[in-house]
């Protein structure tokens, strides 16, 4: 027979067995399910050499070329140098502005003429070496030809933009040193376009320099284009650069292209990456315009068309875009190396679980992913941003005419008819409310409409752009393996514990001219080999800057790549 003892502890055991079986019983069994799954990292574990694979430094083969680069870029008067170089084309205010008339005919264009005779007094050698077209006048093509014919050997072709983005007169005053002065303060050079796209251009440049200066001869031909409106969409130099390109190397002529990056080197989750963007986001403009009868306020409608266009902008940021991670994401690539390359302690156990179930395309797991993730939601959604609106020209009259702007990012999932598609949606039940007939994207246009009501709701689509096609990244892709070769060698991480940086693919959020050129290419990556995570949050803005032991090392990186790319001729 038990003791109290005994009795008491098979008591206590009862009571707990029971409160688990109450608490299973309770719980439903697809989420018991599901948390079991969601334990689950898959393959996604530090160090499993079969997700994201690195390729190791590639060396050019070309040592003495390479080592008269490193000793060159090495010396502190060189630093001067290109540090001066790059204050000069500051001081050029080579502003690009969307009330642009046609180039030849806008005055504001001119300044451009500046910008080229700048770069040409410069880099004479590079001038002398490259031959100059000229793509709209002011679209610069140089073409360093190689001894081997481009049917042969495909061109690299490495892309920058002249163009800045305006500064604001209110703003002047608020700027450490003036935006236009190119001021270098021992450690960091201050002013509009530093980073956003002179200091990129000037790299370029040097680049060129270095290689003509060290005596490489290259089989592949070498192409450097600036455009002169990158910041303003890009339709008068960006697409006729591309154009005479296209022209001259024809469909997929091109080996490789590179461009301005979005990132750059950045350390998450104490690793640091190189971060290739291999794909943008689509985007549109959306005009919605709400148009009515007037008459006198004193007897007013119920709704006017200012009410009206309240309450679609309402509906649109109220019905924001689902947010998910898919596989089809770069993203989805870059938390994948992070899953595998990041410490296992700086990087969440639950972000390895669900890349394992949305590898298996579980769709639940790609909308939980993205909450979780939610600081980076427009990598991983379709963003929408009301940015201008008008309507009414005086206190006393109805309002005949009330309009809004909608700036769209479009996700890599979506597409433009899926966006206006939506948006048709949201409007309808607000046309048939009002009594107010619906001109959806594919309508008319208003002058051509057959409509006899003159209540109604007009939608358009301006520069709509679907998100750029995914440049291949697979080992077996030559282009992406030299590019990632080329930064293991040239560049170095963030932390001096860490032994080299990881490449990864990842997504540029914005636009810039590859849009043009995807006929030329299938291998598009855009890149700046430095950390940006300081300077894009002044790029655009009051103060933008780039730091001078950065950019000193840009020139390098670029020179490099241009020999690992003749190597594989």
């Amino acid at each position: 027979m038990a003791g109290p003892g005994v009795k008491l502890l098979l008591s206590a055991i009862l009571v707990a067995f029971a409160a688990f079986l109450y608490t299973f019983l309770e719980t439903p069994f697809n989420s018991i399910v599901f948390e079991a799954k969601n334990s689950n990292p898959g393959p996604y574990t530090p160090h499993n050499p079969s997700i994201c694979p690195q390729v190791p430094a590639l060396r050019p083969k070309n040592h003495e070329i390479e080592q008269s680069i490193l000793s060159k870029t090495s010396l502190e008067s060189y630093h001067k140098n290109i540090i001066t170089r790059l204050t000069g084309l500051i001081q050029i205010p080579s502003e690009s502005y969307d009330d642009l008339g046609p180039i030849g005919l806008d005055p504001r264009w001119d300044i451009f003429f500046s910008v080229e005779a700048y770069i040409k007094k410069e880099y004479p050698a590079v001038f002398e070496t490259v031959t100059l077209d000229h793509a709209n006048t002011h679209g610069l093509i140089l073409t360093w030809e190689g001894s081997v014919p481009p049917d042969k050997a495909k061109p690299i072709l490495m892309l920058a933009h002249q163009d800045v983005v305006p500064v604001l007169p209110e703003t002047v005053h608020e700027w450490t040193h003036p935006p236009y002065e190119g001021f270098f303060d021992g450690e960091i050079i201050w002013g509009r376009g530093a980073t956003d796209d002179k200091g990129y251009m000037i790299s370029l440049l040097e680049s060129l320099d270095l290689l003509i200066s060290s005596g490489f001869k290259p089989k592949r031909t070498v192409v450097v284009a600036f455009g002169c409106d990158e910041e303003i969409s890009g339709e008068n130099c960006g697409r006729p650069i591309s154009d005479f390109l296209h022209g001259r190397y024809g469909d997929d002529g091109i080996y490789l292209i590179i461009d301005e990056g979005s990132v750059g080197i950045q350390q998450e989750f104490n690793r640091s990456f190189a971060m290739v963007s291999v794909a943008e986001k689509g985007y549109i403009d959306v005009s919605i315009n709400v148009s009515s009868t007037g008459g006198h306020a004193s007897n007013p409608t119920e709704h006017n068309t200012i009410g009206i266009l309240s309450e679609i902008i309402t509906a649109i940021e109220s019905n924001p875009f689902e947010g998910k991670v898919t596989a089809a994401n770069p993203m989805f690539d870059f938390l994948s190396c992070a899953a595998v390359h990041a410490p296992k302690s700086s990087f969440p156990g639950s972000i390895r679980s669900h890349l394992a179930q949305i590898a298996s395309r579980n769709e639940k797991a790609e909308q939980d992913l993205a909450r979780e993730l939610d600081s980076l939601r427009y990598y991983f959604r379709t963003s929408q941003s009301v940015g201008k609106i008008s309507g009414g020209l005086k206190i006393n009259a109805i309002p005949e005419l009330a309009s809004a702007m909608v700036n769209l990012r479009l996700a890599v999932e979506t597409s433009v008819s899926a966006v206006q598609a939506h948006y048709e949606a949201l409007i309808s039940p607000i046309a048939r409310k009002h009594n107010m007939t619906l001109e959806g994207f594919n309508s008319p246009q208003a002058s051509q409409s057959t409509s006899t009501n003159p209540r109604k709701i007009s939608l358009s689509a301006i520069d709509a752009l679907e998100p750029a096609p995914v440049s291949p990244t697979t080992g077996e892709t030559e282009p992406f393996s030299i590019l990632s070769g080329t930064i293991k060698r040239a560049l170095r991480p963030l932390s001096a514990n860490e032994e080299d940086l990881i490449v990864t693919p990842y997504l540029m959020p914005a636009n810039t001219d590859t849009k043009f050129f995807w006929a030329l290419s299938r291998n598009i990556y855009r890149f700046t080999p430095i950390n940006l995570v300081e300077n894009l949050n002044r790029a655009h803005t009051v103060d933008e800057f780039i730091r001078a032991s950065e950019f000193v090392r840009e020139p390098v990186f670029f020179s490099t790549l241009v020999l690992n790319a003749d190597d594989a001729v």
